[in-house]
């Protein structure tokens, strides 16, 4: 039993266990940061609590770091194994894309880009998928030869848009192109697509005539149903009347020969002679007006034309037969092809020329003179 009849508690008496005088003058070791922490243990891999497998590859990831970068990832439950499919997400291209989301960089690399591009697309990676197309934008990187080489690995993916989009940043290396094998074994639908685009770059239409021809040729038991579709992509129109009358009568080169005699190719060949003739004759007048609208002719749209500012016509490239000639048969196209692969980098010192088709086709006449048909005949 207390001698005292009420003992006060030290709060009673007035001491605050809250407060404490000259605490706040305390000099603490500065925190560190539990972004950091968290950090450390994502890149350290301390247990890893989801598992992705890939084929016959497995890793062992954090769920939080998939979560916050993918959408696919962030409307998963809580399951401990997620399988992911090979076609989809190849096991170098999730390496690369966790690499990346562990990474404070931004930047992709070439290396297996396209398979990033893919599996990031699958994966819903938004930024990801955003930064891949902020690289295919950039014209300074993928253009010509490296904008082709993508186009294989976006083409082996089935990336119809990316595909596409490829094909029409080849100029200059387009007849390098079709000196490779990589040319002749194009399906059809992408062949078309590069054949249609008026950015690739030729010396003359001539150029495009006889690549379709290679083209063809490659392949021809197999290919030739095709003459009708391929031959709807060269615009006759802006070959030289004289080549073009060399065509219809036959009198080309026994190897294309199967080709000139398709009808389709009859037909072009016919109309844009039809064309040459009514526009060097009576391009003026009302009558070429009609004439062209009643023999559905249209105007020809201009390619990217190319030259070489370094080869004149007298000392052309291959000697005997110089680039800037247009009127030329399908042998000397195939010579060109051998010596553009044997001069790796020549197509990187042509440069473009600022030419319409009009004027084209007027210089067209004045080098080589009238073509040999009869034009009531051709207007049959």
């Amino acid at each position: 039993m207390s001698d005292r009849k009420e003992v006060p508690s030290l709060l009673q008496l007035g001491y605050d266990p809250n407060h404490t005088e000259h605490w706040d003058e305390i000099e603490f070791d500065e925190k560190i940061n539990h972004l950091g922490l968290i950090d450390q243990r994502l890149k350290n891999f301390r247990k890893p609590d989801i598992q992705i497998r890939i084929g016959d590859t497995i890793f062992e990831c954090h769920a939080l770091l998939l979560r916050c970068y993918s959408e696919m990832f962030d409307e998963l439950d809580n399951e401990r194994v997620v399988q992911l499919p090979e076609e989809k997400v190849s096991p170098q291209a999730f390496q690369i894309i966790y690499d990346w989301m562990l990474s404070s960089k931004a930047d992709i690399q070439r290396e297996h880009f396209v398979e990033v591009f893919v599996a990031a697309e699958y994966l819903r990676i938004k930024h990801l998928t955003d930064q891949c197309w902020i690289s295919m934008d950039s014209t300074e990187a993928l253009m010509e030869d490296r904008a082709f080489l993508l186009y294989i690995e976006a083409a082996r993916h089935q990336q119809a848009i990316l595909k596409n989009m490829l094909l029409k940043r080849i100029c200059a290396f387009f007849l390098p192109l079709v000196a490779t094998s990589e040319f002749t074994q194009m399906p059809l639908d992408d062949l078309s697509m590069l054949l249609k685009s008026s950015y690739i770059g030729v010396f003359s239409e001539t150029d495009v005539f006889y690549a379709a021809c290679v083209w063809l040729r490659e392949d021809w038991d197999n290919r030739q149903d095709s003459v009708s579709d391929v031959m709807h992509l060269v615009r006759f129109g802006l070959i030289r009347p004289s080549l073009l009358a060399q065509l219809n009568s036959f009198d080309a080169d026994e190897r294309i020969h199967d080709i000139l005699r398709n009808e389709t190719t009859k037909y072009l060949v016919a109309q844009a002679l039809n064309y040459a003739f009514s526009s060097n004759s009576f391009s003026e007048l009302p009558e070429h007006h009609r004439r062209t609208k009643r023999l559905e002719m249209q105007k020809p749209v201009d390619r990217t034309w190319l030259k070489d500012p370094y080869c004149s016509e007298e000392d052309g490239e291959l000697g005997a037969l110089p680039f800037t000639e247009d009127d030329y048969g399908y042998e000397a196209f195939l010579e060109r092809l051998a010596y553009l692969n044997r001069a790796r980098d020549y197509w990187k010192r042509l440069k473009k020329v600022e030419i319409s088709a009009e004027t084209l086709l007027a210089s067209s006449w004045s080098h080589s003179g009238s073509p040999s048909y009869e034009p009531d005949e051709m207007s049959k």
